[in-house]
């Protein structure tokens, strides 16, 4: 007899199966190139299986760039609702956001580079929706810290900026082979640097 919900865990499965050969192939070859066969190939899926899940390549394509959205997101948001203080969430951001893109090129390259791809225009309300939840979690945390007088009241588009404008710099570079700071080493200085520029503190 099978376990309650078992089907439906059993689909997920499959359809991350599927997400995981096409990142692969479309991060290797590019979206138009990348044969259908391919995936199905690389996921051990059927063609069936493929539509039936994501209707066509781009639907596909668009499943791949929200699902690493989706986990990029849900690590930020555990890691910075952790931290009881101020300065730890900062900290704890900034090596997140590098530990993640050195743990995954793929997903890196793939959301950077297709996030203006025609295929988006369909992605609909669910990418809207998933950045306004992310953005509320982590406007949560900053207002509670800014009304607790440890970080700085600013326009709430700074933050991100001051945050991860930085490691985004050194991350195109690092990518590129131009660095020779260790990416751990590189965090704590952007740490300092972001603390210093966020926090009341004298």
């Amino acid at each position: 007899m099978k376990k309650r919900g078992s089907t439906h865990s059993s689909s997920e499965q499959r359809q991350r199966s599927i997400i995981d050969a096409a990142l692969f192939c479309f991060t290797e070859k590019g979206i138009t190139e990348t044969n259908i066969l391919e995936i199905c190939k690389r996921s051990q899926s059927s063609i069936g299986s493929i539509y039936h899940h994501f209707g066509s390549k781009d639907g596909l394509a668009r499943a791949v760039y929200l699902e690493g959205i989706r986990e990029y997101q849900r690590g930020l948001v555990q890691e910075i609702e952790k931290h009881k203080k101020a300065r730890d969430g900062i900290f704890g951001v900034i090596c997140y956001h590098m530990e993640w893109v050195e743990k995954n090129p793929a997903w890196t390259r793939f959301l950077f580079q297709k996030r203006h791809e025609d295929f988006m225009t369909s992605t609909g309300d669910k990418f809207a929706q998933m950045n306004q939840e992310f953005a509320r979690r982590i406007a949560g945390w900053f207002r509670k810290h800014v009304d607790a007088g440890t970080i700085k009241f600013l326009p709430p588009d700074l933050y991100p900026c001051i945050l991860l404008g930085p490691c985004q710099e050194f991350l195109l570079h690092y990518r590129q082979g131009y660095t020779i700071t260790a990416l751990k080493t590189a965090a704590r200085e952007f740490g300092h640097a972001a603390w210093n520029a966020l926090s009341v503190e004298k």
